[in-house]
């Protein structure tokens, strides 16, 4: 019978043996480079987006269309869902019949030396059902210009066909909603 503490001394020298070889198979076998900087390493596979990014990305992506002079209204009503499409009640919310309803849109002349319009998306959150539209994720869309005052819509978008789309659009009014930091939840169960 071997003596316990001989045992004991040889499998902690085995664990000790063992973590020394662990340790020297994850270094790199490659030598040190002369200039001192750390040997590449193959690019990591990009993480999946985020729900949140997706969603401020189509947000943008929506109030970009909508805003510009004169409106993209292609790329407007292919971020909308098909419900949310002025032409839903005529043909159940097609891109062309949207279009044809906003044409007014793309009429818009630029006013020159117009600084260039930028929209902030933030207060990503999730959303309760309203008594006209699902529940889904809401989020604040701060736009401005230089030299103008910002403005403020809150919308709410949901999953359709497998991407966010915009589902309500609201304005939020500075006398009601000027001094809320975020008003994305009041306003979109208010006004929908």
């Amino acid at each position: 019978m071997p003596n316990r503490p001989s045992a004991r001394r040889a499998a902690c020298l085995a664990a000790a043996v063992l973590t020394t070889a662990s340790l020297t198979a994850c270094g790199s076998s490659e030598p040190a480079p002369k200039d001192g900087k750390a040997p590449s390493r193959p690019q990591e596979k990009p993480t999946a987006v985020s729900e949140d990014t997706q969603v401020a990305k189509a947000a943008e992506a929506f109030m970009k269309a909508w805003m510009l002079d004169p409106a993209d209204v292609k790329a407007m009503c292919e971020h909308e869902t098909k419900a949310a499409r002025p032409n839903f009640t005529d043909d159940g919310g097609t891109v062309d019949g949207c279009i044809a309803s906003r044409k007014t849109l793309t009429e818009r002349t630029p006013e020159a030396d117009r600084a260039p319009l930028r929209f902030t998306i933030d207060h990503v959150q999730d959303v309760k059902a309203s008594r006209k539209h699902p529940g889904g994720k809401g989020v604040l869309a701060t736009g401005q210009r230089d030299g103008e005052k910002p403005f403020r819509y809150v919308l709410r978008l949901i999953k359709e066909d497998g991407q966010w789309l915009v589902e309500q659009y609201e304005d939020v009014y500075e006398g009601r909603y000027g001094h809320s930091a975020d008003p994305v939840a009041d306003v979109l169960w208010s006004m929908g």
